[in-house]
């Protein structure tokens, strides 16, 4: 096999092979799919001047593939809690287009410049201040909000805080031992008898430039402020869960975030994001926050319903490694 165009994975693999079959991973099969596509994926983290080392897929086994010289690097390497060796990597990448960008990651991962900067060019989000002095105001204003890491993810150290509650500057983030300033957002009233109803919906990026939403992914708690699938809170399909406006809603607000994107030169030669959706009482949804390492959510659905769900998240899987193959290039 010569393959024209090569994507490498940048994720942690310490020179060891997967212990299981491709077959048995959606990432795996999505690899062996663009296999046949003439795009050889290889997952490794060993770069050397704009090569890398690492293992792509053969039907049933990983291979070892050797300083194969790369069209493109999806980024998912965990740069926060591994950040001296993601920098390693980054002086070895020799120029070669990344996606998503770093610049666009770094961004998202600053969740008050991030709104700010959607702010201002029209995009409504629940109101967020970064400095603590205004923040037992803001909760006289509001009776409640979310306290947030302003770097963080994965819902690590994110609280709702009332009027009367300790306010911390500082909160827990993904590094240990590393907090990170508190910023406090608004909090969108959860609809009767839920104590949190979020959305996640995929943003990716189509091969000729466009855009596609993804299933909307229910995230709810009848007790759990903060509903986030990584720390136990319900996931069900908005195809299911929710009625016919409210997806309208969803999929205008998402459409109108795209067109946001496209305005932002930080944001412009991104791939893809997560993008998570409150619902208030009218179910409305609100944006309250962009993941420019988006993960898990369709998988759990295609895990519980894989009928439904299991093709389009490998779709979902390959689509950001097939525009980075077909011409996608930095500025």
């Amino acid at each position: 096999m010569n393959p024209s165009r090569a994507i490498g994975i940048l994720v942690p693999t310490h020179g060891s092979k997967p212990s299981a079959s491709p077959e048995q991973r959606p990432i795996g099969r999505a690899a062996l799919m663009l296999a046949e596509e003439g795009i050889d994926v290889i997952f490794g983290d060993r770069l050397r001047n704009g090569h890398i080392s690492g293992f792509r897929v053969r039907p049933g086994q990983w291979e070892a593939a050797v300083d194969v010289p790369l069209n493109g690097i999806h980024d998912r390497f965990p740069s926060q809690l591994r950040s001296v060796r993601f920098n390693e990597l980054m002086n070895e990448r020799n120029g070669v287009p990344m996606a998503n960008p770093l610049a666009f990651t770094l961004w998202c991962r600053d969740k008050l410049t991030c709104q700010r900067d959607l702010e201002d060019i029209g995009i409504t989000m629940p109101t967020v201040t970064g400095d603590p002095d205004r923040f037992e105001a803001s909760l006289a204003e509001w009776s409640h909000g979310f306290l947030k890491p302003r770097y963080g993810a994965l819902g690590i150290g994110v609280h709702r805080a009332s009027l009367g509650d300790e306010l911390p500057h500082h909160l827990e983030g993904v590094v240990p031992g590393r907090p990170d300033p508190a910023i406090l957002q608004a909090a969108v009233e959860p609809p009767p008898g839920w104590a949190s109803r979020t959305v996640r919906v995929l943003l990716q990026r189509t091969a000729d430039g466009g855009w596609i939403q993804g299933c909307p992914v229910v995230r709810q708690s009848r007790s759990d402020f903060v509903a986030n699938a990584a720390q136990g809170a319900e996931v069900v399909s908005g195809a299911t869960a929710l009625t016919d406006s409210c997806r309208s809603m969803i999929h205008t607000a998402v459409a109108e975030l795209a067109d946001a994107f496209d305005q932002l030169p930080v944001a412009r030669r991104m791939v893809e994001a997560g993008i998570d959706l409150a619902l208030d009482p009218n179910l409305k949804p609100w944006i309250i926050e962009i993941n420019s390492r988006p993960r898990g959510r369709l998988e759990v659905l295609a895990r519980s319903d894989p009928a439904r769900f299991a093709k389009a998240h490998i779709e979902a899987c390959a689509r950001p490694i097939r525009v980075l193959a077909h011409g996608w290039s930095e500025d």
